[in-house]
């Protein structure tokens, strides 16, 4: 009987595989997985001269009431820049009024020793420039006095120069 057992179990353990093997597999592919392509990376978008932190020169410095005027500035904030005739000391201008655009700029700073000052200008390069000697941006510089009597009117170029 145990005889017949076994027999039976590996007559049932037979069976078992071979149906196992008989059975029908699911297909395989036979073309190779595809791949999806790299992501688009957009490269970076150039920076403009209107987002440059530094200063602007301008080509002809000129005086007013003891004051040299050096140049402006538009980043991080909006100021222009004379210096003392007589000590050389620098003196930023808050510009209260500023409208500063891809192409234009619009500044009005007041000061109580210099005057108002208004630079009207634009942009005559739109991408931000390394060459410290061409001007990228003109401008009229007007400055008047404190009764409105203008003391200064001229266009002019201007150089940039990045911040230290």
């Amino acid at each position: 009987m145990r005889r017949k057992r076994l027999l039976l179990g590996l007559a049932l353990g037979i069976a078992g595989v071979l149906l196992v093997l008989r059975r029908p597999r699911t297909p395989t592919s036979t073309t190779p997985e595809q791949r999806l392509p790299p992501p688009v990376v957009k490269p970076p978008a150039p920076p403009l001269q209107v987002d440059a932190a530094g200063s602007y020169v301008p080509g002809y410095r000129f005086t007013v009431n003891r004051f040299r005027f050096t140049g402006f500035s538009l980043r991080p904030e909006a100021v222009v820049t004379f210096a003392q005739t007589t000590s050389g000391a620098e003196q930023a201008v808050a510009c209260f009024e500023a409208v500063i655009s891809v192409d234009t700029i619009h500044l009005r700073c007041d000061d109580p020793q210099v005057g108002t000052v208004t630079i009207d200008g634009k942009f005559l390069t739109r991408l931000l420039t390394t060459r410290l000697d061409a001007a990228v941006v003109t401008a009229v510089v007007t400055v008047r006095s404190g009764s409105g009597e203008i003391l200064y009117n001229a266009r002019d170029r201007f150089e940039w120069h990045p911040s230290n």
